[in-house]
């Protein structure tokens, strides 16, 4: 038996590639996965590591509030006389003050700051040379006074030579130093993509932090002393609010800090991934739905001449699996393609990694099968006992068919699947948060595609018959066919059009979502924000100097400034962003409606917070409310409360109540209205007099904030789209697969149009327009669909700023566009076969 299942395979190669290649996409795709998301954690990892080989301990201020997921400032910097404290302590070696903050410069050939895609601009102190340094210099000299050195492939990318008078932008004014030099870091160019600016100490200490304070300090050990031990000694010698950690857990934490974030990267990339593997499965049971049914003498031939029932389903499923490993093993490889396409992918958006080669664990090779044999001998399974029922007496009879049972039955499974999915759907995204609620959302969808699924058969009788209608009148006779071939086989035509819907199910939903999110910041800009002009970083979450806001204030035609600042405290147990601006511009300019106390009276000392979460946390006004910060536990008044704002968020303080407790001193949004009497144009003038010298800092009017905020949801979803269009590409397959098994199986038939007078173009078109109403209807279950998802996804997001639901109708007809075009393009294959049969053979066929 397995040398016929195996003789079988091998003479029906090409259905063996057809079958495989819907494996193969989504094996790729998970595979490519995670071998870049092992390829870049080994090669963070290994840098950290490097990074770090020279420190012992390092000694920090405490951060009270969290841990790696502190928002968006360091820790409290410590005090430059602690390193003679740390110095005295038996077994240091050498100990160095380390300064780090924000810093980017702008190329002086163009007058822009470098685009790092993302990547933070740092600025530090230069220690080269020192027994704890990693870094060394790769063209001129280290850095003395008003100087500057650049890692190598910032300088290099930016065209800098030695000897440059370079502008850099800290916290304070913009600065003029010559560039003296460019450094390697660990032996690598690049850290990352980080632009890397190192001063020497006193003049980072002036424009990162203060003259007496450093980030860390660094120390390494005499010999034979371990970490461990070192760190216990400096720890008896601190004082209160600093502690001491080994090399081993710096390296450890800032590791763990690139995993998290390409943890998130990868979940990211395996959802779409296993959406593919979805699509997949569909196309794996049609194709072998129909093979079964094509095979039908074959297999009864061989329960004839004494195969039993098991030996016949296990003959199926062991076809499934040898198309499962062949999938697997080439979507192995291709995955090794796709993560180098993904990573050369990361380096166009501007994000240099650390060379290293790909990173290859046996846990890839081991999902890479399950994941290709699993899949298809569970999309075979029913297939197979279909094939084990049929009986030997239909080796005789040339009109025997399997059997097929009650769609009533299909019907009613149908919508119990879909009820089921859509309450677990809704549920997830609105009562619980979370993995529970992700893994409830995920559950809830992949239902409601099997309850659709389980009952497009009922569907696509009469919506094929509805698309197909204008056919007859367009194309005559071949119309008429290509519809009725597309109603024929309902089982067949849904199965198909399923795959398809599952892609364009989920474009519309983020269509929907997209669409809902632009009108959403549409009314939020013109109703809950009351600023003309709003000024962000040009890159992606960078600050910028606070000197902005301040030069703006008193300028002629501006009433109102602020600054925004925001980061994580814990307040009643519980982590949230406390948002910071300044106390007379910030209420008005967020359009906050008092609803008790006096938002007047923010200041040092106070907090406000929106009214549901006063009622929900117990809270009245002039009632203290504890709030951890970083620095430790600080008790503010409720000085008053507002009606819930989107923009706002539940906590606001002042500047100056912000700045006692965080080292973040760099604004991240700075919003400016303009005196009633004042003419805009002018009024933009005197912005973009301050802000000329701060070229990482954009300027908008309202409605140009509007068109960003549009632009970069656009810009994400135009990604999604991305990463969807390779379920839609599978499906496409699919068609193409079940098209061309059904010529195969109509060959007889095909041979008798051909006989009666139809031409070759006439059955390619009846081909071309049998697909084309198919994918129609896959298309417009997608979209009945994908509306239902993209509603319900808007109503989970409406805490998140999504307020509005907008129907971008005409994407959703472009979708079903799309979706026919896809029918055109996947029946060319079939239809050319069809096309090139010899007549008399094709009549001749049984």
């Amino acid at each position: 038996m397995l040398r016929t299942t195996l003789k079988i395979l091998l003479a029906r190669k090409l259905r063996l590639m057809l079958s495989a290649l819907a494996v193969v996409a989504g094996v790729s795709f998970v595979t490519g996965t995670l071998v870049l998301t092992d390829t870049l954690n080994h090669t963070f990892d290994t840098l950290f590591a490097n990074v770090t080989k020279n420190i012992s301990v390092s000694v920090r201020t405490i951060n009270a509030v969290d841990d790696d997921s502190a928002g968006n400032s360091p820790n409290r910097p410590v005090p430059s006389s602690l390193l003679e404290v740390i110095k005295g302590v038996p077994g240091v070696r050498a100990a160095i003050g380390d300064v780090d903050g924000t810093a980017v410069f702008v190329n002086p050939r163009t007058g822009k700051v470098r685009d790092t895609g993302g990547a933070p601009g740092i600025g530090t102190s230069w220690d080269g040379g020192t027994p704890l340094s990693a870094v060394d210099i790769a063209s001129g000299r280290e850095p003395h006074g008003q100087e500057i050195v650049v890692d190598k492939g910032s300088a290099d990318k930016a065209g800098l030579v030695i000897g440059d008078q370079v502008t850099v932008l800290t916290k304070g004014t913009p600065a003029v130093y010559t560039l003296v030099g460019t450094f390697r870091v660990s032996g690598q160019d690049s850290v990352g993509g980080a632009t890397v600016i190192a001063f020497d100490t006193p003049t980072a200490q002036r424009v990162l932090l203060a003259p007496d304070e450093f980030t860390s300090i660094r120390v390494a050990a005499v010999a034979g002393l371990s970490q461990t031990e070192l760190r216990d000694r400096i720890a008896r010698v601190l004082p209160a609010g600093v502690e001491a950690i080994t090399g081993k857990q710096l390296a450890d934490e800032n590791a763990n800090a690139v995993q998290k974030a390409v943890g998130g990267f990868s979940t990211f990339l395996l959802v779409f991934a296993g959406i593919s593997v979805f699509v997949g499965a569909f196309i794996i049971f049609n194709t072998f739905t129909m093979l079964v049914a094509q095979r039908v003498r074959e297999l009864a031939l061989l329960r004839a001449l004494g195969a039993n029932r098991r030996q016949v389903r296990l003959s199926v499923q062991f076809e499934a699996g040898v198309v499962g490993f062949v999938g697997a093993t080439a979507g192995l490889l291709l995955g090794a393609v796709l993560a180098l396409l993904l990573r050369v992918a990361i380096a166009a958006f501007g994000v240099s990694l650390p060379s290293g080669g790909l990173v290859f664990r046996p846990r890839t090779v081991i999902v890479a099968y399950a994941v290709g044999i699993v899949v298809t001998a569970v999309a075979a399974f029913i297939p197979a006992r279909k094939a084990a029922s049929v009986p030997p007496v239909a080796a005789m009879r040339e009109t025997f068919v399997l059997p097929t049972r009650s769609l009533r039955i299909r019907g009613m499974a149908g919508c119990a699947l879909s009820g089921i999915g859509a309450l677990l759907l809704v549920y997830g995204l609105t009562a619980v948060t979370g993995k529970s609620g992700a893994a409830l959302v995920g559950i809830g969808a992949g239902l409601c595609f099997l309850g659709i699924a389980t009952l497009s058969p009922l569907l696509a009788r009469p919506i094929t018959r509805l698309i197909g209608a204008p056919l007859p009148l367009v194309f005559g006779a071949t119309g008429r066919l290509g519809r009725e071939n597309a109603m024929r086989n309902p089982r067949r035509s849904a199965s198909t059009a399923s795959a398809l819907m599952i892609g364009l199910a989920l474009v519309s939903a983020f269509s929907v979502l997209g669409a809902s999110i632009k009108y959403s910041v549409k009314e939020t800009v013109s109703n809950s924000l009351g600023a003309d002009f709003y000024l962000a970083g040009s890159g992606f979450g960078q600050g910028f100097s606070p000197e902005i806001a301040r030069s703006l204030r008193g300028r002629p035609g501006i009433d109102l400034v602020t600054g925004l600042r925001s980061d994580i405290a814990d307040i009643k147990g519980k982590k949230a962003t406390l948002l910071a601006g300044d106390p007379v511009a910030l209420p008005q300019l967020l359009a906050l409606h008092q609803v008790t106390g006096d938002l007047t009276k923010l200041g040092n000392g106070t907090i406000i917070m929106d009214s549901d979460t006063v009622t929900a946390d117990g809270f009245a006004v002039g009632q203290q409310v504890p709030v951890l910060f970083p620095d430790g536990p600080t008790m503010l008044t409720l000085a008053g409360t507002y009606q819930k704002s989107q923009v706002a968020g539940k906590y606001l303080v002042s500047l100056s109540e912000f700045s006692r407790h965080y080292n973040s001193d760099l604004d991240m949004f700075v919003m400016v209205r303009i005196a009633s009497d004042a003419k805009i144009d002018q009024v933009r003038n005197e912005i973009s007099s301050v802000t000329r010298s701060y070229p990482n800092v954009q300027v908008r009017d309202q409605s140009e904030f509007v068109r960003q905020q549009e632009k970069q949801v656009d810009q994400l979803l135009g990604f999604v789209y991305v990463l969807l269009a390779l379920a839609v590409v599978i499906a496409l397959f699919g068609i193409v697969n079940t098209l061309a098994l059904s010529v195969i199986e109509r060959t007889r038939e095909i041979g008798l149009l051909r006989a009666v007078g139809m031409s070759r173009r006439q059955l390619r078109r009846m081909v071309r327009l049998e697909a084309v109403v198919i994918a129609v209807f896959g298309a417009v279950l997608g979209v009945a669909v994908g509306s239902f998802f993209g509603w319900a996804l808007t109503l989970a997001l409406k805490d998140q700023g999504i307020n509005a639901f907008a129907y971008p109708l005409g994407t959703i007809v472009t979708v079903v566009i799309i979706g026919g075009l896809l029918g055109v393009l996947a029946a060319i294959f079939p239809a050319r076969r069809a096309a090139k049969m010899d007549i008399l053979r094709a009549i001749a066929t049984t």
